[in-house]
């Protein structure tokens, strides 16, 4: 897995210029697959971001010991000992319950920066609107200061801007009326709505910070933003070689289920990467590698440590040769790319699932 640090810097630079705002990279999940303390140290080194966000505690924990500095937003609910924890860290806890002031105060966290999370419609977690008021007043009653004020959109990825009465829009509509109303507790808290799908279509969710992580790594497709579609790169290239070649005569067949059967004399490559690895089962009689510069369809099941490409028509591969799963390829026929968009169609993912679904027994090199 070779990660593209300065694709990573432009993505980043890209969107800021288009929000108009500061960015918090999203880094939960191991930033989403690509490995968190690479991308968040990259990123913080190149001045790329104003803060991160993570889901849990412990990956707060593994920022800071990578020597990250910057803001660190803890999303998620935190589990026991995690207030003192954040706390004993300076991480940035997100109260979506009011339980948490109780719990933050008890672990000496007094003083502490919190954001809170307002429940506008997506119905997991934060606070009820009607009562986001009276959390606010409590936190600061209890020595907490709230800096920021946030919510998370449902639909903002599917829902067209166009439309006045989407869910997103009064999920916006709803966040307007409590942040107004929570001026007079929280005068100086930062606002922050948006997610990668509404930075790039509903401008007016920006507010004061854009918390993004697809559209960070190079991947969703908004064909309403063509201010950022040429300096968004994918930042992740997912690759493997040929282990061998293997001569396959008509009507044998190849793989597990003999799923795929040859009708000509066929030159197949074998790949030593399968699903163990990252590249999703469900490829399998859809999928293709790139080798030589050129697609190569996968042919039959896709198993656990292996993939078998069908090569035939590609003059003068040999052992050894690069077999690009996702990302760029480029070699004597040409240059293609598998985008991670691409592949989740093939598999039926999403293309979370695919950046994040790439096993821990990949070594991820940063370029």
């Amino acid at each position: 897995m070779e990660i593209d640090l300065a694709a990573l810097a432009d993505n980043a630079r890209a969107i800021a210029r288009l929000a108009g705002t500061s960015l918090c990279a999203v880094v939960k999940a191991d930033a989403y697959g690509h490995g968190a303390p690479g991308v968040a140290t990259a990123l913080e080194a190149a001045g790329a971001v104003h803060s991160f966000a993570v889901s849990l505690v412990e990956e707060g924990v593994q920022l800071r010991d990578a020597g990250v500095v910057s803001p660190v937003l803890v999303m998620g609910p935190a589990q026991r000992g995690g207030h003192a924890e954040m706390r004993a860290r300076d991480l940035t806890p997100v109260v979506s319950d009011g339980a948490d002031l109780d719990a933050l105060v008890a672990a000496g966290a007094a003083g502490a920066r919190v954001h809170l999370k307002v429940d506008t419609g997506m119905g997991r977690l934060g606070i009820a609107v009607d009562d986001a008021a009276a959390v606010a007043a409590r936190a600061r009653a209890l020595g907490l200061e709230v800096v920021g004020l946030m919510t998370h959109l449902a639909n903002a990825d599917v829902d067209d801007p166009g439309e006045t009465d989407c869910l997103t829009w009064r999920q916006l509509d709803r966040f307007a009326e409590v942040t107004a109303a929570l001026r007079t507790v929280a005068p100086g808290a930062m606002r922050h709505a948006a997610n990668s799908s509404a930075t790039m279509l509903f401008p007016s969710a920006r507010l004061d910070l854009v918390r993004v992580g697809l559209a960070l790594y190079g991947n969703g497709a908004w064909a309403a933003d063509a201010e950022l579609v040429a300096p968004r790169r994918q930042a992740m290239r997912f690759v493997t070689h040929v282990a061998q070649l293997r001569h396959v005569a008509p009507g044998d067949s190849v793989g597990y289920g003999a799923l795929w059967t040859a009708v000509r004399p066929t030159l197949c490559a074998v790949l030593p990467a399968g699903y163990a690895d990252g590249l999703p089962r469900r490829v399998t009689g859809r999928g293709a590698v790139i080798i030589g510069g050129r697609r190569c369809p996968l042919i039959g099941a896709v198993s656990m440590d292996i993939a078998i490409a069908d090569v035939t028509d590609v003059a003068g591969v040999a052992i050894g040769d690069e077999a690009v799963l996702l990302g760029r390829g480029t070699g004597v026929h040409g240059t293609d790319t598998i985008t991670t968009a691409e592949l989740a169609a093939w598999s039926g993912l999403t293309p979370y699932e695919v950046s994040c679904g790439v096993s821990k027994r990949v070594p991820r090199v940063y370029r």
